[in-house]
């Protein structure tokens, strides 16, 4: 019988597998398919900026004979005329790698801020932190963030940039976002998963790589970058209760579930969802 946390992870998985729209554009880059259009959009790719066709309902990048460099500069000129035309969240000059299959070579990178709107599949690390006597550290994120502001959070997360390893990014982000340095600490690797669900700017199609730390009594966690605003530490059932109630974000959510089935929580009678211990 699956147990209370394989439930809930599954329930908001399904919510977090949109298939694309009736009438969505398929977006081609080198001869692969590596997004999905609103069709406003693609007409105005097609119509504004040199190195698109459009028909069919498929956008093509016109590539041919384009290496990694070439694709990636006609997609900072189209990034560039997404913005302007108010179809793009400022620019991020974050560029992030273009691959229609994770483990096979990356196509060409674009500037973060087009991705969404352009339904290009970005890869994110989740960091899961455990205290010493097995509570979650949890992060509220700031009101400042584009995607889902005010929601909690792993104890770390973000984004894969273009030429960075999953390990890298996984450094990177534990640092900027807590303050810890992982060198050193016991690091678990956990699934990896897919999203796909819309937002404000389009679609949110992003490849998860989950990992836990557990981290030494007395480790003091400090945002760096400006986008948490606060840390908390909280029993595993708190945890569980707030995403029934929606307080994670899906990714977080997701990512938290599947450490909690892999440390075995599912056969713990202590775990209640309603923040609760039976103890």
């Amino acid at each position: 019988m699956r147990g209370a946390v394989a439930s809930l992870r599954m329930r908001i998985l399904a919510q977090a597998q949109m298939r694309p729209v009736a009438d969505a554009v398929d977006l081609v880059v080198a001869h692969r398919v590596c997004g999905s259009v609103a069709p406003r959009v693609a007409a105005g790719l097609a119509r504004g900026t040199a190195g698109f066709s459009l028909r069919d309902k498929v956008l093509e990048l016109d590539d041919a004979g384009l290496d990694y460099a070439g694709r990636s500069q006609r997609l900072r000129l189209a990034a560039r005329w997404l913005l302007q035309a108010g179809l793009a969240s400022a620019w991020r000059d974050e560029e992030l790698e273009i691959r229609c299959d994770p483990d096979a070579p990356a196509l060409a990178c674009i500037d973060r801020c087009a991705v969404r709107v352009l339904g290009i599949t970005t890869y994110s690390v989740h960091l899961n932190g455990y205290t010493a006597d097995g509570q979650l550290v949890v992060a509220l994120r700031a009101a400042h963030k584009r995607v889902d502001p005010g929601l909690w959070d792993n104890l770390a997360g973000g984004m894969i940039g273009a030429g960075e390893s999953v390990r890298s990014a996984l450094a990177r982000e534990a640092f900027e976002e807590a303050g810890l340095d992982l060198t050193g600490l016991p690091i678990q690797e956990g699934a990896r998963l897919r999203v796909r669900r819309s937002i404000s700017e389009g679609t949110l199609a992003e490849l998860v790589h989950i990992f836990d730390v557990d981290l030494p009594a007395g480790t003091a966690v400090v945002n760096q970058d400006g986008e948490v605003e606060r840390f908390a530490t909280r029993p595993v059932p708190a945890v569980l209760a707030a995403i029934e109630r929606g307080e994670f974000t899906v990714e977080a959510a997701l990512a938290t579930l599947d450490s909690l089935e892999r440390r075995g929580q599912d056969k713990n009678p202590r775990t209640r969802m309603d923040g609760s211990n039976t103890a």
